[in-house]
């Protein structure tokens, strides 16, 4: 029988992620970076009012614009970028290969505009996060693992239940943006979807 290698099969480690993803590192050293340095000059929570999603009315009267993407680089505290860097490096460190570099840096970028777009019509508060364009990758990572199980084909992913247990911490959770997370997972599936019928 076919074997189909999955992501979440196993750890991925910086050597590795030197090797065959360093866009991931540049995105996981912007986030930390950029959670850091408004920590330690005490502006963590003005980065986020400037800097997060806010309802799509606002940002097109004020003109900030800048809005939808740097949302996706600001973390609310550190579990929230812990828990979303630890993501990106097993999601994305098995993706970005995949892609290829080139590839992903707009997969992933124009995801995460694409949800901060939806997050802005759909809903009214603020919204700060990596988790959109996280969601993305996770949709495109189980289109093609649903479709290799179709097929027949073995495989030691673990993506099935770790988006399911996301789906339910989203929906259950306070103050998670459900718009952001539901809205990437859709956008990712369906990007899959779409480069899976070429």
């Amino acid at each position: 029988m076919d074997y189909y290698r999955g992501a979440f099969g196993g750890n991925i480690a910086f050597s590795y992620l030197k090797k065959h993803a360093r866009i991931i590192i540049g995105i996981i050293s912007i986030n930390v970076a950029v959670f850091a340095v408004s920590i330690l000059i005490g502006v963590h929570q003005w980065t986020i009012f400037q800097g997060g999603m806010a309802p799509l009315g606002y940002v097109l009267a004020s003109g900030e614009y800048w809005r939808f993407l740097t949302a996706m680089f600001i973390h609310s505290d550190i579990l929230h970028l812990v828990f979303n860097m630890i993501i990106l490096m097993h999601a994305g460190g098995y993706l970005e290969p995949q892609l290829g570099s080139k590839w992903f840096v707009a997969f992933y970028l124009v995801s995460g505009l694409l949800v901060s777009f939806f997050t802005g019509i759909l809903s009214s508060t603020l919204s700060v996060g990596a988790s959109g364009a996280l969601f993305a990758i996770l949709g495109y990572i189980l289109y093609f693992d649903l479709r290799a199980r179709r097929s027949g084909r073995v495989t030691n992913s673990m993506i099935m239940p770790l988006v399911v247990i996301n789906i339910i911490f989203t929906l259950i959770v306070p103050k998670v943006s459900t718009v952001g997370h539901l809205s990437g997972l859709a956008i990712g599936f369906f990007y899959a979807f779409i480069k899976g019928k070429r």
